[in-house]
C-alpha cells in the first residue's frame, strides 16, 4: 500500500493568489499563514506529492465546495445528560445545505433573523468516494481525512414554537459551517489516543471533550449514513458536539456581534471565526 500524499492537507492562496493544496508537515498549526510548505498536485481526492514549495498567503476551507454537511446530534454522553434528553439507539441524523461551507478563519455574517446564536465544536470526516451500505469495516475506505468544524445554530430555529420538531432550518444558514484548517489523514489518527475538542469564546473556554466521549463512533455513523442512502464524494460529516454549548451554561451566554469563536482539535489545529452581526436592510 503506497504512503498517503500528506499528512495535513490544506488548502491555500499562494503570493500571488493561485489556489494551491498543500501539506503542513511540521505539525506547528499556529503559524500557517506565511509559511512554506510542500505543494501537492491534482484533484482533491486524488493528490500526489511535489519538490515544489510555496507560501501560504491566505488559507481557505480544504475543501472547495460540498453536496451536504450529513449531522450527527446527541453523540456525545455528557451533552446527552446536559440536555437532560435520552441516548438515541442510533445516529441522530439532520442535514447542512452545502452554502454553509465557509474557511477557517472567514468572518461569519449572521443574518437578522437567527436568534439566540451558538457554537458546536465538531470532528468533521471527508467522504472521499461515493457509496451506500458501507459496512462498519469497510468505513474507512470511504473517508479521506478528518478536520474541525462549527455547527453554528440559532437556537430560536431549534425550539418551539419556531422549529416544527426539527433541527436543519436552525443551522442551514450560508456560511454556518466554518471548518479547517487542516484535514488530517485518516490513517494518521490515532488508533488508541482519542482527539481533544476545545471550543473557545473570546478566549474564554466553553467545550472541553474528547472523542473518547462519543456514542457513536466514526465506522458506526458511516454505516448508519449510508444505509439505503448514497454518500456522495466530499460529503462532510459532522460528528456531533461535546458538553458545553451556550444553551446549557449558566446565563446563557448567546453569542454577539464582534464574538470570536475558536475550535481546536488536538492533530488538526484551530479554526477561529468572528461573528458578524447583519442589520435589518
Amino acid at each position: 500500500m503506497s504512503s498517503p500524499a500528506f499528512t495535513n492537507l490544506i488548502r491555500f492562496l499562494d503570493e500571488l493568489s493561485v489556489e494551491r493544496y498543500g501539506d503542513v508537515t511540521n505539525g506547528s498549526f499556529d503559524n500557517i499563514i506565511g509559511s512554506e510548505v510542500p505543494l501537492l498536485e491534482g484533484d482533491l481526492f486524488d493528490l500526489r506529492r511535489t519538490e515544489k514549495t510555496a507560501i501560504v498567503h491566505e488559507l481557505l476551507s480544504p475543501v472547495p465546495s460540498t453536496p451536504l454537511f450529513v449531522c450527527i446530534g446527541l453523540n456525545y454522553a455528557d451533552h446527552a445528560k446536559e440536555a437532560n434528553l435520552a441516548i438515541p439507539p442510533n445516529p441522530v441524523i439532520f442535514t447542512k445545505p452545502s452554502d454553509a461551507l465557509t474557511g477557517p478563519y472567514s468572518d461569519v455574517p449572521v443574518p437578522p433573523e437567527a436568534e439566540l446564536m451558538d457554537y458546536e465544536g465538531e470532528l468533521c470526516v471527508i467522504i472521499s468516494k461515493t457509496g451506500k451500505n458501507i459496512p462498519e469495516d469497510k468505513a474507512f475506505d470511504y473517508v479521506l481525512g478528518v478536520t474541525a468544524g462549527n455547527d453554528l445554530s440559532s437556537r430560536k430555529w431549534q425550539r418551539p414554537p419556531y422549529s416544527g420538531g426539527q433541527f436543519t432550518y436552525a443551522k442551514s444558514f450560508d456560511n454556518f459551517a466554518p471548518i479547517g484548517p487542516t484535514i488530517l489523514h485518516h490513517s494518521f489518527i490515532p488508533a488508541k489516543s482519542p482527539l481533544e475538542i476545545k471550543t473557545t469564546v473570546n478566549g474564554e473556554v466553553r467545550q472541553n471533550g474528547s472523542t473518547s466521549d462519543m456514542l457513536f463512533n466514526i465506522e458506526k455513523i458511516i454505516a448508519h449514513a449510508s444505509r439505503g442512502t448514497t454518500l456522495r464524494q466530499g460529503t462532510i460529516i459532522m460528528t456531533g458536539t461535546p458538553a458545553g454549548i451556550a444553551a446549557k451554561w449558566p446565563g446563557q451566554p448567546w453569542l454577539k456581534d464582534g464574538d470570536v469563536v475558536e475550535v481546536n482539535i488536538s492533530g488538526i489545529g484551530s479554526l477561529k471565526n468572528k461573528l458578524v452581526f447583519e442589520t435589518e436592510p
